[in-house]
């Protein structure tokens, strides 16, 4: 017997033994430490617990989870990881974890822009920050200050921040603080030097590398205002890349190419400043940040302008403009989630009020009918009145919801769907072809020669052109057709049921009626006509990105071989490029 333990000692030298429920806590607690201090220990860590997560008690089992949303999160998953946040709302006991989870909710879906869905999180928080610790209720504080800061009501954010900053805060949440306020100050074009260098000193004491980073990054673009410093601000941000790199955090290296371009452009290195604008712009591309999208063509722009590159710039210049667009269009989107909710917030009180006024009255009701009873008729007359109050209330409320969703959905000039309702469409009308195996086509359009209108003619006739272009397009749309502007004279059309043949002979259809439209309407006589480019998902799938993309590629068939045709997206890498309409004649 005695052979055979030695024996077995040798085989295995190893002996594991589960770890005790105070060893899982201190494991726990030290991967939650490494969060944002060092990613690649933070994921060790978490495989290393997900080996032992059969002997988790329940507490440990929603604490697990929610650092497995946050490491989803941290990659970019942040759709994903708000179903695994939500359980650990639902199902924690402790409730500093439930904020925690309610919080990081509420970040994620400002972070893919879902603004609304993020305004829904705070009535879930408001209750919790009473029952939390300190340090979960200042973070909630501060997650707050963030989200004002997505939303660029930097004002509100400064409250926030500033609410925080001299209490006693955990390093991670002092770091967070100062740097919310830095970027709030930022944005307004008031931030310092001073304030800078207190934020990088604070983060840099607790290890905190994105938002000792974005900082730096701050304070490289501050020198970058100034003649003096131009060559300093580009060795900065060449000090920095490295780190900055290693956080693999998509908004950071976003912000930080962008700014590296701007940097080279200052120093007439253009060569370098199109590579780092282009890295940018992928990147914020990615992660749907469309300012720095927007910097960074721009950059692209100027930098080709520079080397003589008409052809590239022109084309930087479109992409600048569509970047700018989402850019407004994102914008408006956040005021309109802005308004919503204060919206929400009024009708709730005045619903409160009315309910109230109503049982006061139903009360009086009752004492009247003890002392007066000949005041029965003014009572009943009272609470008609209320009630008549509360059904034009209802009607009112109704007709303000549809009028908010209608401008958060619609381009305001054609009164067609803006381009993020249209993109939320197609991905609803996608997954519905997916499931029933159907064809989609997707025909995008964009108008020849469009700024020369503007600048012939003025851009009231401009905007005039679009309305006409859309009231012409129109005509040939189905009632399951779906339309939508995409940004400037771009726009695009859903198409379900239809193969590449039939949305075809649609397109030319419509290239057809725009060629017909009489511009005399407008004052002017001039040409109209429009470039067309069409996928569908027998090329392209179910995937709407690379519909938009391919499509975009036989747009640009299209105007390669002389504008106002139709052209097919072929998986050859050849377009199949229409001829040039019979209607057309050279202006």
């Amino acid at each position: 017997m005695l052979a055979r333990l030695l024996i077995g000692a040798l085989l295995c030298p190893f002996f594991i033994f589960p770890l005790s429920a105070d060893e899982i806590d201190q494991q726990l607690v030290r991967a939650d430490a490494l969060r944002s201090q060092d990613v690649e220990a933070f994921r060790t860590s978490l495989s290393a617990l997900s080996n032992k997560s059969a002997s988790f008690s329940p507490a440990q089992v929603q604490y697990f989870n929610y650092l497995n949303a946050y490491s989803l999160s941290y990659s970019g998953k942040l759709i994903e990881a708000v179903p695994l946040y939500e359980s650990v709302f639902q199902s924690a006991s402790d409730k500093s974890l439930q904020l925690r989870a309610k919080n990081s909710i509420l970040n994620n879906y400002a972070l893919v822009r879902d603004f609304p869905k993020a305004l829904q999180q705070i009535p879930d928080i408001v209750p919790l920050l009473s029952l939390a610790k300190d340090k979960d209720k200042h973070l909630s504080i501060l997650t707050i200050a963030l989200f004002y800061n997505q939303l660029e009501e930097f004002e509100q954010s400064l409250q926030y921040s500033a609410r925080v900053i001299g209490q006693e805060l955990s390093s991670r949440n002092a770091c967070l603080a100062h740097n919310l306020r830095s970027e709030s100050l930022h944005n307004l074009g008031r931030l310092d030097r001073e304030t800078l260098n207190t934020t990088i000193e604070v983060c840099n004491a607790s290890k905190e590398p994105i938002s000792l980073n974005l900082a730096k990054l701050w304070l490289a673009q501050l020198m970058l205002a100034s003649p003096d410093s131009i060559a300093g601000a580009l060795d900065a941000l060449l000090a920095i890349q490295a780190d900055v790199e290693s956080t693999n955090y998509p908004r950071l290296t976003s912000e930080y190419y962008t700014a590296l371009a701007q940097a080279y452009f200052a120093n007439k290195l253009f060569h370098n400043a199109q590579e780092s604008a282009l890295k940018g712009a992928e990147l914020a591309k990615g992660m749907g940040y469309s300012k720095p999208r927007k910097t960074a063509y721009y950059i692209l722009y100027q930098s080709a302008i520079e080397k003589g590159d008409n052809a590239q710039a022109l084309d930087a210049f479109i992409q600048y403009a569509e970047a700018d667009k989402a850019y407004l269009d994102e914008y408006n989107v956040k005021q309109m989630a802005i308004h919503q909710a204060k919206f929400d917030n009024l009708e709730k009180n005045i619903e409160i009020q009315l309910l109230d006024k109503e049982n006061s009255l139903l009360k009086a009701q009752a004492a009247l009918s003890r002392e007066e009873k000949q005041n029965h008729r003014l009572l009943i007359t009272l609470l008609a009145s209320t009630t008549i109050l509360v059904l034009m209330w209802a009607i009112i409320n109704r007709k303000l919801h549809a009028a908010l969703r209608e401008k958060a959905q619609t381009d305001s000039l054609t009164k067609v769907a803006n381009r993020h309702y249209f993109t939320e469409l197609a991905s609803k009308a996608l997954d519905r072809m997916s499931e029933q195996q159907d064809v989609l086509s997707f025909v995008i359009f964009d108008l020849d020669h469009f700024k020369s209108v503007n600048d012939s003619y003025g851009h009231p006739t401009g905007d005039w052109v679009l309305k006409a272009v859309v009231n012409a397009v129109r005509k040939h749309c189905r009632k399951e057709d779906v339309f939508g502007r995409l940004g400037g004279e771009e726009f695009g059309l859903l198409l379900p049921g239809c193969n590449e043949k039939k949305a075809k002979e649609i397109a030319e259809s419509m290239r057809n009626s725009i060629r017909q439209i009489d511009t005399a309407e407008s004052g002017f006589t001039f040409d109209i006509s429009a470039s067309f480019g069409i996928s569908s998902t027998a090329s392209s799938k179910y995937q709407f990105e690379a519909l938009y993309a391919n499509a975009d590629e036989a747009l640009y068939g299209s105007k390669k071989h002389g504008r106002n045709r139709v052209s097919v997206f072929q998986v050859n890498g050849e377009s199949d490029v229409g001829n040039v309409g019979q209607a057309f004649q050279p202006a």
